[in-house]
């Protein structure tokens, strides 16, 4: 091979792993300003939602990665059933008790974080305890509103709080180890738009922030007697924030509702976006 043709090649190898290296989402922040003052684009996101009908109820945090500031929180602290998102805490709990991260691991984290495949999460979630999983995260991470769910195997009815799913993010992008960040990050950014149990996930961050690079954990099903819809994950739109939006409706709401909402809510919030 030409000795030009090899230096090409390394030069774009080079810049394919500074691009997706383990630091892309990284903060350095270990404090966070709270929220200060009205902020009008929580009102055009509530509005979106309410003309939608079916009752919505949402929750809503975003913090800015870059400044260590939430720039809005809307009822952060209400506790909303998780559905999917719950698997961030499922991949974290079996990070922290493997040694070496291997080809297995390394293949179930991606399936559930990527397609959110739900047999490899229940899987897991029989493997790490259940219900002590979540336990085992609230006391590693502080979590102060999350509680595991009523019936011990239905993880998705685990309830967590916006500001809980923040603190979750922060972990991700500031305390977790750089490998463990990479493979997380990464599989996260891989998400396609159809799941694999068929559902279009690219509702909320990614239908209503176009342009914007992300790394998602989107959540939809039902719990109780309420259904689910929630898109949470890493930003970067001129600054780096993790966006959590969590929000839950009547029985009667129909997904193609709910998804269209809540992209138009997103959608709102881009103004607090840099």
């Amino acid at each position: 091979m030409p000795t030009g043709l090899v230096a090409a090649l390394l030069a774009v190898l080079v810049v394919v792993v500074v691009r997706t290296g383990s630091d892309d989402w990284r903060t350095r922040c270990t404090e966070f300003t709270p929220a200060s003052g009205e902020v009008p684009a929580v009102q055009k996101a509530r509005q979106a939602l309410l003309s939608a009908g079916h009752d919505p109820l949402l929750s809503m945090e975003i913090v800015d990665l870059k400044t260590c500031a939430t720039t809005l929180s809307w009822k952060g602290d209400l506790a909303q059933p998780t559905a999917s998102v719950v698997k961030l805490l499922i991949a974290l709990d079996l990070l922290h008790r493997t040694s070496a991260n291997s080809d297995e691991v390394e293949n179930d984290v991606t399936a559930m974080l990527t397609r959110s495949d739900d047999g490899v999460a229940s899987r897991l979630w029989q493997q790490g305890g259940g219900s002590e999983i979540v336990a085992r995260q609230v006391k590693a991470l502080g979590l102060r509103h999350t509680r595991p769910p009523a019936v011990p195997g239905q993880w998705g009815s685990t309830t967590m709080s916006a500001s809980d799913v923040s603190l979750v993010y922060r972990h991700i992008a500031g305390t977790l180890d750089p490998e463990d960040r990479a493979l997380l990050t990464s599989a996260m950014a891989e998400a396609p738009r159809v799941a694999a149990d068929g559902v279009d996930q690219h509702f909320g961050i990614p239908g209503g922030l176009p342009g914007a690079t992300w790394a998602i954990k989107q959540g939809w099903g039902s719990s109780g007697e309420r259904r689910v819809l929630n898109s949470t994950g890493l930003v970067e739109l001129g600054g780096t924030y993790a966006v959590t939006v969590l929000t839950s409706w009547r029985k009667d709401a129909d997904l193609a509702t709910m998804s269209a909402a809540l992209t138009r809510a997103v959608e709102a919030l881009r103004t607090v976006m840099r």
